[in-house]
């Protein structure tokens, strides 16, 4: 008869692992920010318990509130870059970009697969000069799975961006955008009362 394992004994093993991923973290977070983004991204992002991998972005010098959560799988650049309000939900499989800094507001869901990119390449340029352009997405903002946030671009307070949309400009607060590029459709109601939270035992 096979036993189940118990999730007390799981969770144990878990923040036995998060404390030597954050000695390693800490370790190198100064020395090499590169090395440490690959572990956030290697194993980190692995971690199926939500404290124990929030505790150790925050040891990576990720300012992020401890009521929002990163969901398994996102991968950051830069992470000591990258500030994050409280009651955010961040998606799985998204791409955090610190590059040039990236902001979120508090209340913000950002859904599976969202892309943001903070920096690209000049294409007529002989050397493939690179620009790099902060990316800042502002309170009661929602951005639905698999859209893109292109470099420089602040998306407003209580926007709304429609799935797999790409914003390559600036999004006026309380309205809906959606395309390839993003146009606005119409106005968002500006009546919002939810407040987000996910924060389960696993994922």
């Amino acid at each position: 008869m096979k036993h189940k394992p118990d999730p007390t004994w799981m969770r144990l093993a878990g923040f036995g692992a998060g404390a030597t991923l954050a000695y390693a973290v800490v370790l190198n977070a100064r020395r090499n920010p590169i090395f440490v983004d690959y572990l956030l991204n290697t194993f980190v992002n692995k971690i199926p318990f939500p404290e124990v991998r929030m505790a150790l972005y925050r040891f990576a010098g990720m300012n992020v509130d401890i009521t929002s959560n990163i969901i398994m799988y996102a991968f950051v650049l830069q992470a000591r870059d990258i500030s994050i309000g409280p009651n955010c939900i961040i998606g799985p499989f998204t791409t955090l970009d610190g590059r040039a800094t990236l902001t979120i507001g508090r209340n913000v869901n950002v859904a599976g697969e969202v892309l943001t990119i903070g920096g690209h390449h000049s294409v007529d340029s002989p050397t493939a000069e690179g620009h790099l352009g902060k990316v800042v997405i502002e309170d009661n903002a929602w951005i639905a799975m698999r859209a893109t946030i292109l470099p420089g671009v602040t998306v407003g307070e209580g926007a709304y961006v429609a799935a797999a949309a790409l914003v390559n400009r600036d999004v006026e607060p309380y309205t809906l955008v959606g395309g390839v590029p993003a146009k606005k459709i119409r106005d968002r109601s500006r009546n919002i009362r939810y407040t987000l939270h996910h924060f389960p035992r696993w994922i």
